[in-house]
């Protein structure tokens, strides 16, 4: 019986050829609606799932290619940079208003992102005392001006989650 019910479709989320993770996160209903959007601007392709990926992926990308640049130093951050807002300030993104009221909800992942948003928030909470939210908040500040700024340039018609990745990774290294 076991054997027969495998084939059978089942109704919910479509399966993927790696399982995401859920990773909970506190987010403000603007930037729950900023995912949404971002998702209608990418190429096709790109759903709503892919968004919180390539979040983490960009968030990644721009620390490893600071650390890279101040590879000969013992350092972590350059000297300048003394607390989150100043990574945001460094990166010319707005700062984020904590005036509305966030609420817990889960973002899904893909196993390597999850590893990423594991190291990087590590990092970040020893160097600032940032909780993942705010981890997950920088990263989609950083995508939302890779969307404004570079997506529009590019002639693609249809990406996928691969494609964009890498094409983050040949932009940012």
């Amino acid at each position: 019986m076991a054997a027969l019910l495998k084939e059978k479709p089942r109704r919910g989320r479509p399966p993927r050829k790696v399982e995401r993770q859920n990773v909970y996160v506190s987010l403000t209903k603007e930037e729950k609606e900023k995912i949404k959007a971002l998702s209608k601007l990418f190429p096709k392709g790109i759903v709503r799932a892919d968004v919180p990926d390539l979040a983490v992926t960009i968030l990644s990308t721009r620390m490893e290619a600071m650390r890279r640049a101040i590879s000969d130093r013992d350092r972590e951050m350059p000297e300048g940079v003394t607390d989150l807002d100043s990574l945001f300030l460094l990166w010319d993104l707005q700062l984020p208003e904590s005036t509305e009221h966030e609420k817990w909800t889960s973002i899904r992942l893909s196993p390597q992102p999850v590893i990423e948003l594991g190291r990087l928030h590590g990092t970040l909470n020893a160097l600032f005392g940032t909780t993942r939210s705010d981890t997950f908040r920088l990263g989609l500040s950083l995508l939302d001006q890779f969307v404004d700024k570079v997506v529009p340039t590019l002639e693609l018609e249809r990406w996928n989650l691969d494609d964009a990745r890498n094409k983050i990774r040949s932009i940012y290294l």
